[in-house]
């Protein structure tokens, strides 16, 4: 089996995400202030009071790489959290109930946690549970849902009023309950970081255009850590400029990830993160997933002198936050410029909100750019009914279709 592993990438758990919740922790005892973040929140706040932000959603796919997040779920589901709501959430409800054993000692216990509408409902009562469990205050982030779907340039002007009033409100409550004042000085620099972030992953994502494709699925879903958790840093931007630099010159060798490339997928929605191996063993069938929505969305231009409205803007418009078309629209836009010639759908159970209408997403991807598309009903996070030999079967069935 062939092992083509970016040189970037390699350690990649060891050398970033480990060493992250081991500071994390040490800046907790040392009295800083530790804050539990949800998705489509502009972390870039946080990061410009030096407040140190954890995000709940990473730990959980961190303990399904790790193998625990199973019996973790378990734990919650027997203080009585169905088994219905969302893996993420019941992985680190669980994780709450035990403290022994957890990978990295746990998630730091927060100061405060924050969350924004922009992305779930799960995220507003899973952290409410967590800010009882913790008796710590918990600020909303109360958002317009985009039901037009407008791209960040054509968003109707109440939306950014709306999300620029409340941001100034939460920064406002943030301030006065961690007795930190944000310096506006910082937020711009951190902004700056921040779009320069943005703009070197997508140059890594233009790269993945090639063929053959210069880097895979599995390395793309560990790179994205840096975008979604500390866009707004100096590791971030560093990172991201050594693997574009690596990826630019595995172009020019004409290297591929995969030794014999003949499939270009698009896969939807979020891995299996405790079997990152699936996306090796297409690509020993010489299918590479080339794009992901999920490294599609959290990359925007953020403007230092508009720094709230420009938030804003990032993220009102991220798919999460708009109807199912802009999927349609994102997924069909990947298939097309990058010259994919077929689709992945997982349905993942353990996020339904993510996961709503995938059999009209195969149909219109279908109707508007003739590719085919394969839905599997698989879990991010609980493999208690992964059925990985039937998994491996429909993706060696679907290839064959794509003959």
């Amino acid at each position: 089996m062939s092992e083509r592993r970016l040189e970037t990438l390699k350690g990649f758990y060891r050398n970033y995400v480990k060493p992250f919740y081991e500071k994390a922790h040490k800046a907790k005892k040392k009295g800083k202030l530790v804050a539990w973040v949800a998705s489509t929140f502009p972390v870039e706040i946080l990061l410009a009071m030096g407040i140190i932000p954890v995000w709940p959603e990473n730990y959980a796919s961190l303990c399904a790489a790790r193998r625990v997040s199973v019996p973790l779920c378990e734990l919650a589901e027997r203080r009585g959290f169905s088994k219905d709501i969302c893996s993420y959430a019941r992985c680190v409800l669980g994780s709450l109930f035990d403290g022994e054993d957890l990978p990295e000692g746990g998630i730091p216990k927060p100061d405060i946690l924050v969350a924004s509408t922009c992305a779930c409902d799960t995220h507003l009562k899973w952290f409410q549970v967590a800010s009882r469990i913790f008796k710590k205050p918990l600020l909303l982030l109360d958002v317009p849902y985009n039901v037009e779907s407008a791209s960040r340039e054509n968003l109707p002007n109440h939306y950014l009023q709306h999300y620029v009033s409340q941001l100034e409100d939460l920064v406002s409550l943030l301030e006065k309950q961690s007795g930190i004042r944000l310096d506006e000085d910082r937020l711009g620099k951190t902004l700056e970081l921040s779009n320069r972030t943005s703009e070197l992953w997508l140059k890594i994502q233009n790269n993945r255009k090639n063929i053959p494709a210069p880097m895979g699925a599995r390395e793309a879903f560990s790179a994205v850590y840096f975008m979604l958790c500390i866009p707004g840093t100096e590791q971030a931007v560093d990172f991201y400029e050594r693997l574009c630099d690596e990826l630019v010159q595995r172009v020019k060798q004409g290297a591929g990830v995969a030794e014999n490339e003949k499939y270009r997928l698009v896969w939807d929605n979020l891995p299996l993160w405790f079997d990152l191996r699936i996306f090796q063993y297409l690509e020993n069938l010489g299918a590479v997933v080339v794009a992901e929505t999920f490294s599609h969305v959290w990359a925007g231009s953020l403007d230092s002198s508009k720094p709230y409205e420009s938030l804003a803007r990032k993220h009102l418009s991220n798919m999460a936050n708009c109807t199912i078309e802009r999927r349609i629209e994102l997924i069909a836009s990947l298939v097309k410029n990058f010259r994919a010639n077929g689709v992945i759908l997982p349905t993942n159970w353990g996020c339904r909100m993510m996961t709503i209408g995938e059999t009209i997403v195969k149909k219109k991807i279908r109707e508007m750019t003739g590719i085919s598309s394969l839905i599997l009903d698989v879990d991010s996070t609980d493999w208690r009914n992964y059925d990985e030999y039937g998994v491996k079967t429909k993706l060696e069935t679907f290839l064959k279709t794509l003959e």
